[in-house]
């Protein structure tokens, strides 16, 4: 139903939030058949018969029969909530849905070892709320538990914050709709504070805030490169956010830990990536003082989220109840029911500068001591970056003694073949394929002198490889493009966008980035063969390789990858640095 509320808003041009709201809310009111005489919040939005917008609800209503035949729900209204916000907007704020399922079992971790009579008075945040459905679902369990009324479960229990205007007013909504759907019109008393939790630490925040005794919630997942410059300056006053370029959700684990009383219990959704990558080193180190108990458990490739990519894990902490060790189990169905076996794994194990390695512990464990790391044992390049691949590789079309031709927009071009190299993109090495059918031309206009590469002047270019300066000059706009515009600072408006990989040992070991199957890597002996967008091993130690492809076209291996590299949900598996750099290459005498 979402998509297609989405596009009916979008075609009527309905962008005002109070706009939408108005139509969700009358709507639901509407079709529950619910009657408000008290709550203020719900009264203000209903749409009447005199209203101008009357017209417009009926139509509404009615697509929303055609789209949703079944009764509508408020975990529907959390979900339409959620979708509507503007793809600008979940790009800077990182909003995102979390299914209702999750978020009951994080609720019931967190508060079902609370003892009754504590749950009584209790104070549960959501320190991201977004539309509010933990908060929710946090005040229905609550009510079903102690019998408690809405109206002090509000008052007293249930504190949300949120940097979006617009999400504290749906959360309010969404609250009153719960209240109202068990009998109870009232005009509540809410705890819900538009301001950014990133100022936690400063002198101006609001002191009814913190010392919460249950934090719950789905950070922000907003990657480093669209945090804006305030934020990463906000950022770096946590501990957290002390290594790398960290996304936005990392500092929401030392604030909501700070912000919790001592015993408190943390429960968040939120992205893995903390536990294997260089942004994450801070919260490794953070954590790994055995200060707090804490446990994760690892979706890994399992998508959480419906048509959104991320890759996630359920993350549980008990604020100053000390342990040695972490509790770590993986889930790869997303079916919370499940019996799962957590794992003990004592923190002076782990390493925080490498990433921790917590799948299949033991045996990973086993294989990462033996030897010397592969990452050091052999050097690995990342292929060429013309940053306009399609221009400078081809595959040829005709080939005589002196030219190769190449094929763009309908017109032929002769391209010299003093001027190429052969090419690879070993990406495409984990199809059935033959290494010399992946083999393609690739436009090098460089000179090697004494191991280093030099751009060709243009007046060489122009009397050397005319055919392929004419080609170029077609695609010199094209080319002006690269790196938003910002090519003064090239050599010459040919030259590749990068400098890397220009220059290669002998001997190339060919691998994918990306794996769905053990690997058949591909040694060449080509000190001229370039590579691009795939991996591979170099060196000018053929023996040093040979033993190397033994290891990585092995099942010890790829039972290794499977088990520690990045997955995706595509049964593919990451072959980047990080990923098997610390894979332990034995001993051979």
């Amino acid at each position: 139903m979402n998509s297609q509320i989405f596009a009916y808003l979008k075609r009527k041009q309905l962008t005002d939030t109070r706009t939408v709201n108005r139509l969700f809310v009358s709507s639901f009111v509407l079709l529950s058949d619910l009657k408000i005489e008290n709550n203020y919040v719900i009264k203000s939005l209903l749409i009447d018969k005199e209203d101008e917008d009357f017209d417009l609800l009926q139509e509404f209503v009615s697509k929303i029969h055609h789209f949703h035949p079944a009764p509508m729900t408020i975990e529907d209204m959390i979900s339409l909530f959620e979708f509507v916000i503007s793809p600008a907007d979940r790009i800077v704020t990182g909003a995102v849905y979390t299914p209702k399922y999750v978020r009951e079992n994080i609720i019931e971790t967190c508060l079902n070892t609370i003892p009754n009579e504590h749950i009584q008075h209790i104070r549960v945040a959501d320190i991201a709320c977004g539309c509010g459905g933990f908060l929710m679902d946090v005040a229905l369990f609550l009510h079903n538990n102690t019998g408690r009324a809405f109206y002090d479960i509000y008052q007293k229990s249930v504190y949300g914050i949120d940097i979006q205007e617009y999400s504290v007013e749906r959360t309010k909504i969404l609250l009153s709709l719960l209240a109202l759907l068990h009998g109870e019109d009232l005009d509540f008393d809410f705890n819900v504070l538009q301001a950014n939790t990133l100022d936690f630490n400063t002198a101006e925040w609001n002191q009814d805030y913190k010392h919460f005794d249950v934090i719950v919630g789905n950070p922000p997942y907003v990657c480093s490169r669209n945090v804006d410059a305030t934020t990463k300056e906000k950022m770096l006053q946590y501990e957290v956010c002390l290594s790398g370029h960290p996304d936005l959700y990392i500092p929401f684990f030392q604030i909501a830990t700070e912000m919790l009383n001592d015993g408190g219990r943390l429960g968040f959704i939120t992205m893995n990536s903390f536990i294997r990558s260089v942004n994450g080193r801070a919260v490794r180190n953070y954590f790994s003082r055995g200060i707090h108990d804490i446990s994760i458990l690892d979706f890994r490739g399992y998508q959480v989220f419906q048509k959104k990519s991320t890759y996630t894990c359920l993350f549980f902490l008990t604020k100053n109840q000390a342990s040695d060790t972490l509790h770590y189990a993986v889930n790869e169905n997303g079916d919370l029911n499940a019996m799962l076996e957590f794992t003990n794994i004592l923190y002076n194990q782990l390493d925080n500068k490498k990433g921790w390695s917590l799948n299949d512990f033991e045996a990973v464990r086993q294989i990462e001591s033996a030897g010397i790391p592969i990452g050091e044992y052999c050097q690995s390049r990342h292929g060429i970056a013309t940053l306009s691949n399609k221009t400078y590789i081809f595959k040829p079309v005709a080939e005589d003694d002196n030219y190769y031709y190449l094929e763009s927009k309908d017109k032929r071009f002769p391209i010299e073949k003093a001027i190429c190299r052969n090419v690879v993109n070993s990406n495409k090495l984990n199809s059935k394929v033959s290494f010399e059918s992946i083999i393609e031309k690739l436009i090098f206009p460089y000179y090697i002198n004494e191991g280093r590469a030099t751009i060709i002047e243009e007046s060489v270019m122009k009397t050397t490889f005319p055919y392929t300066y004419a080609y170029l000059s077609s695609q010199r706009k094209q080319l002006a493009e690269r790196d938003k515009g910002k090519t003064d600072k090239y050599p010459t408006w040919y030259a590749y966008g990068r400098t890397q990989s220009l220059i290669m040992p002998r001997y190339k070991l060919f691998f994918p980035k990306f794996a769905n199957k053990p690997l058949h890597c591909v040694l060449r002996d080509d000190a001229d063969l370039m590579l691009y967008n795939g991996v591979a091993f170099v060196s000018d130690d053929l023996e040093k390789l040979q033993v190397l492809k033994s290891i990585l076209d092995s099942n010890v291996f790829w039972n290794y990858l499977v088990k520690n590299a990045k997955p995706y949900s595509t049964g593919y598996y990451s072959l980047s640095g990080v990923d098997i750099k610390n894979f332990g290459m034995p001993t051979i005498k």
